[in-house]
């Protein structure tokens, strides 16, 4: 009689040896990418650059490069990963796309700690005080300076995307009304060479090309939405998905909705001629009205001041 151990311990065997022989036949291709991937690898230089081929290479390529790489590296673990996609969402926001802005940025904020240890060490040894000071502002600098830019160019490019949709989306309408589809207006749009609505224009080529590889329109305009964060853009997309879903007509839709940006565009203006006075409030009372006073007044006090020192006399 089979001893019941050794029994188990051939089943589990067995089990264990099928499972492997049907995981290596149903996955082939990770097998086979795996191997090529090893061959490449095998083929490659195995041995240092040889100095002298270094040395033709240009000094950005030589040197700056893999410092940039490595401050990268280092900002990259130092950051975490919901900040990080935070920073890569605000990048796409302000229209740097690819891996190598966030890069650059987590290299520059790493390059700024590096300095500010440097001038720690270097001021700190003179005096501590100056030290922790001009330490702490290279740090403020190079941890806030980016982050300042980039905010600034989002706030610029969602102002000129905000300025130009109601006239893109008066002009797909048009197109729309005339035969076209909703996508073969939106190329028509971008097809356009103005210097005006040219980031507006570039997000929509974008939106094209997601809809050409095969991604779901809805998918698409929800993603062009997060893309660039405009609100007036986010209330068209909105309402392009639930017509798209309810099946109404787009034409309705982008006329309902061209009508109402140009609505809240003529309120902005409005409301900027409403707070013109009040900016311009400040200016007159310290730069104008002491000019005036002063070309006004300043004669008559010259000649008061005259008349009294000629009757002192």
């Amino acid at each position: 009689m089979i001893n019941p151990v050794w029994s188990a311990s051939l089943s589990f065997l067995a089990v264990t040896a099928a499972s492997m022989v049907g995981l290596s036949l149903a996955t082939p291709r990770e097998r086979i990418t795996r191997r090529r991937i090893e061959a490449v690898a095998a083929s490659g230089p195995t041995g240092p650059v040889p100095r002298e081929k270094l040395l033709e290479q240009p000094f950005i390529q030589r040197v700056l490069l893999p410092a940039l790489g490595a401050f990268s590296a280092l900002g990259d673990r130092l950051t975490p990963s919901a900040q990080r996609d935070r920073l890569v969402q605000k990048l796409q926001q302000a229209g740097i796309f690819g891996p190598q802005g966030v890069q650059a940025l987590l290299a520059v904020k790493a390059l700024s700690l590096a300095i500010a240890a440097v001038v720690f060490w270097y001021a700190g040894a003179i005096n501590v005080g100056a030290g922790l000071v001009g330490g702490a502002t290279v740090a403020l600098i190079g941890l806030v300076g980016p982050e300042r830019w980039v905010n600034a160019r989002i706030k610029k490019r969602q102002e000129s995307m905000t300025r130009s949709l109601p006239d893109a989306l008066d002009l797909v309408t048009s197109c729309v009304e005339a035969g076209l589809s909703f996508d073969g207006s939106v190329l028509r749009m971008t097809s356009r060479s103005s210097g005006h609505g040219r980031e507006l224009r570039e997000e929509l080529g974008r939106y094209m090309t997601d809809v050409r590889v095969g991604r779901p329109r809805a998918e698409a305009l929800q993603d062009l939405s997060r893309r660039c964060g405009v609100p007036d853009l986010e209330g068209v997309t909105a309402a392009l998905v639930q017509a798209d879903q309810l099946g109404v007509g787009v034409a309705q839709t982008l006329r309902t909705q061209s009508q109402h940006l140009r609505n809240k565009r003529r309120q902005r203006a409005q409301e900027q001629a409403l707070k013109a006075p009040v900016k311009m409030l400040f200016p007159l009372v310290f730069f104008i009205f002491p000019t005036m006073f002063i070309v006004t007044l300043g004669p008559a006090v010259i000649r008061i001041i005259d008349t009294f020192s000629k009757m002192h006399h």
